[in-house]
């Protein structure tokens, strides 16, 4: 009977993550269970550029040291020399968290269940084959919960005609009047005829794949991009409520992830979180770790009830950006930000439905 050191479920970023910084310098057997096939998976993950995500600045697809946030009449713009907002492929950090020196047999099949034998865990999959591994990494997460808010977007990859796009400033929320919907189109200018033109929203139901087209196709119509051919497409969908799973009483059961309450809420920020989760558990005894300070929790649960009560249609953002500077409002994002920042933040928000929040 092999016993592997470690199984992860799910080969998504955190489950990469677990291969790359926890075993990629050992010689250690590792097995990996994905029902989806990685290979055909390829989209991007926005972060500003934090010292924990620095170790992985060479397989950044591109950096913006400008950006904006407004709607049809308000533009407002931020700059951040030290700290600019990047994106990651998911195919770069594939490859890059595969190249490793350890032993990673990836299978393709659901797990059903797994559960405690001696001293390791006895590991079911849906093909009714078992295997035994003495940790598990389990990144498998509810997405969705009645009720709750969720982001979710869609996007299309286009080239258009020859300096349509300004490369360097990216326009991080563009937001549109809708009725009753909070709803933004986020595009990043990869050179100055290539983009990726996204449609976002903010609300507890997801829309059919042609909705977004067409929020899509208004916003490039405004913009006189008539002709453009389109590479690709990419779509998503990231809770907007604390997901995570209690933590195992076992130490050797790892909650990574989402399921381990990497996200940040507010703003549906994940991918560095995910790898900030990764990189303490490296370092910790524990099978859990906080990757949110308690302050920045009870600040998200306040906004995130905001959301839901109240029909906001981008105004509370603005004023938030035009209250913060670039750096401020990065490190609000990042969750990294100080008292006085914090603070500015209180500030700009509607004061009595953030009160009556406050209170429930």
């Amino acid at each position: 009977m092999k016993i592997y050191k470690a199984a992860i479920i799910g080969l998504g970023p955190s489950g990469l993550a677990v291969n790359k910084i926890l075993y990629g310098d050992s010689v250690e057997e590792i097995i990996a269970f994905e029902n989806e096939d990685i290979q055909n998976r390829d989209n991007f993950f926005g972060f500003w550029l934090t010292d924990w995500m620095k170790p992985f600045e060479h397989i950044i697809e591109k950096k913006w040291f400008n950006w904006t946030i407004g709607n049809k009449n308000t533009k407002i713009i931020h700059t951040s020399r030290d700290k600019p907002y990047c994106v990651i492929s998911f195919k770069k950090w594939r490859n890059y968290c595969l190249e490793t020196k350890n032993k990673l047999e990836i299978k393709n099949n659901k797990v059903l269940q797994y559960f405690s034998e001696k001293n390791y865990f006895k590991i079911i999959t849906s093909d009714n084959n078992e295997y035994y591994a003495e940790k598990i990494y389990d990144s498998r997460s509810t997405k969705k919960k009645k009720g709750e808010l969720l982001q979710h977007f869609y996007g299309i990859n286009i080239i258009a005609a020859d300096n349509t796009f300004n490369k360097n400033k990216l326009t991080l929320m563009h937001f549109t009047k809708e009725k009753n919907l909070l709803h933004f189109m986020y595009i990043l200018p990869f050179s100055h005829n290539t983009a990726l033109i996204e449609s976002t929203v903010f609300s507890t139901k997801v829309f059919k794949d042609s909705w977004y087209r067409e929020k899509i196709n208004e916003y490039l119509e405004l913009k006189n991009i008539n002709i453009f051919k389109e590479k690709s497409f990419e779509k998503g969908l990231i809770p907007m409520f604390f997901s995570e799973e209690k933590n195992s009483v076992n130490p050797n059961i790892f909650n990574i992830g989402i399921r381990g309450g990497a996200c940040k809420p507010s703003t549906g920020y994940a991918f560095s979180f995910l790898i900030k989760q990764i990189q303490l558990l490296k370092n910790s005894k524990k099978n859990s770790v906080n990757i949110h300070k308690f302050l920045d929790r009870k600040m998200d649960k306040i906004f995130i009830n905001f959301l839901k009560n109240n029909n906001e249609d981008g105004q509370s953002f603005i004023k938030l950006a035009s209250n913060l500077n670039g750096n401020e409002f990065q490190s609000f994002m990042m969750g990294d930000s100080n008292l006085l920042t914090k603070f500015k933040i209180i500030k700009s928000m509607p004061k009595l439905p953030f009160i009556k929040e406050l209170f429930k």
